[in-house]
């Protein structure tokens, strides 16, 4: 889940930015004050913000997934393990059953 600074525009994984302390706010939800890396400037990490833009991510990767064939080229199938792999680790956040459903039936298509 990606963070952008609001003062440099720098932006990268939330990770890359230093914990500096939890805001919880029940209207707005739970986020995270970080620093960036590049200018020091404090920074507010969303979850909710960043689990809605991690939907629409899902859905393209789905949709570039679902495009690779079987006898497609090696470095379409190289894509498609990676596609499966992100879409996995995405997966354990959302806990989605039907995206689950998907990515084994994509693997055997592919690799089986």
């Amino acid at each position: 889940m990606d963070l952008k600074c609001r003062m440099c525009g720098y932006k990268a994984d939330y990770m890359e930015f230093a914990y500096l302390c939890k805001n919880c706010c029940p209207a707005s939800g739970e986020s995270d004050l970080r620093r960036c890396p590049r200018c020091g400037a404090e920074c507010v990490f969303s979850r909710a913000e960043s689990l809605e833009e991690e939907s629409e991510q899902i859905g393209e990767l789905c949709s570039r997934l679902a495009a690779i064939s079987r006898d497609a080229g090696p470095s379409s199938l190289k894509e498609g393990r990676q596609l499966i792999s992100k879409l996995y680790n995405m997966n354990l956040r959302w806990n989605s059953p039907e995206l689950e459903k998907f990515l084994t039936e994509r693997h055997k298509e592919l690799f089986f």
